[in-house]
């Protein structure tokens, strides 16, 4: 560590992109532990840069005197939550308080809500013990963290009636673009958005090349007429041997059929064949579907994230002044 300050400045998108995608691949953020202060995979925490660019975030980069970059946070300004992920060389309190304070005055001016939200594992309790003395309250539970080994046998992989199972061939444009779609479907409420369809269009090229260099597999369940049906990306930590799921996902109309489980155990058995010994997976605590699908080939729930909220400490509404304001909070720290 050169220093201990942090220095922060704005993302401005594609000059900060190779550095950005650099923070978040797994091999530089374990440290014994794959519970990211971020809630979600890291795969996850880098896509949604891109999609929050295109609203209204602040996503924060924190680099040390050298200009490495050793913390990034993201302030979702419309939604009313934020999170952040730190280097662990940088993983003490002292550098921690410096983002959440940064946080908590970001929505003080920037915004008009009467709380926002950030989110922490339940048995991070240093991190949780820092949100309560910044007045941070718990208000429920919102994921499940779940892992199983690989070590052991893996059930065959199935393959229901009239479908292939198999990998997302990353050089044809036109499954790719289904692939796409099918995500959209697995995740939309009722009939998918334009705005959904164009939010895919925009972060499923940072999906499929997260990890670059490396490539890794997108398992696919594929009909007769080429429908991607169901969907299991697969990221491998070869350094610390780890598998991951993100995301996982079936067509409306194609559940209860299977399919998710046999994508399942084919990216199990992918994991398993590139030398991985554990395998995780994150989905929401309402989420039964998902939860016994991830049972069923194995996975145990072993933490749960929970979100914690800040009411605000001054009643203000956002104006143009106080957009001012807070650049100099953003830009100088």
């Amino acid at each position: 560590m050169s220093s201990d300050t942090l220095i922060p400045s704005a993302f401005v998108g594609d000059p900060d992109l190779q550095r950005l995608h650099s923070f978040f691949l797994a091999h530089n953020q374990f440290d014994g532990d794959t519970r990211w202060t971020f809630g979600t995979s890291l795969k996850s925490a880098y896509v949604n840069c891109f999609d929050f660019m295109n609203h209204t975030p602040l996503v924060q980069l924190w680099t040390d005197t050298d200009g490495e970059l050793q913390a990034v946070s993201r302030l979702g300004l419309g939604p009313g939550e934020w999170f952040y992920q730190l280097k662990p060389d940088w993983r003490s309190s002292d550098q921690a308080k410096v983002v959440v304070e940064q946080a908590n005055a970001a929505f003080e001016l920037l915004s008009d809500h009467e709380s926002w939200i950030t989110a922490c594992y339940r048995s991070k309790t240093g991190e949780i013990d820092l949100l309560r003395g910044y007045g941070y309250a718990e208000d429920g539970e919102s994921e499940v963290f779940m892992t199983r080994g690989l070590d052991g046998p893996i059930e065959p992989a199935s393959r229901p009636p009239g479908i292939e199972v198999g990998l997302l061939d990353q050089t044809n444009t036109a499954q790719v673009a289904e692939r796409g779609l099918a995500q959209v479907d697995a995740f939309s409420d009722g009939e998918p958005t334009t705005e959904a369809v164009a939010w895919i269009c925009r972060s499923l090229p940072h999906q499929i090349s997260y990890g670059r260099p490396d490539t890794f597999p997108h398992v696919i369940a594929v009909d007769p007429e080429g429908s991607i049906l169901s969907f299991a990306d697969v990221y491998l930590d070869r350094t610390n041997r780890i598998g991951e799921f993100e995301p996982v996902g079936s067509r409306k109309s194609a559940r209860l059929r299977g399919l998710a489980k046999a994508v399942l155990l084919r990216g199990l058995h992918e994991m398993q064949s590139a030398g991985m010994r554990h395998a995780t997976v994150r989905t929401g605590i309402d989420n039964a579907a998902a939860i016994a699908s991830y049972e069923s080939v194995g996975f145990n729930t072993v933490d749960h994230l929970i979100r914690f909220r800040k009411q605000r400490l001054t009643p203000k509404i956002a104006t143009e002044q106080s957009v001012a304001e807070a650049d100099g909070v953003i830009e100088s720290g």
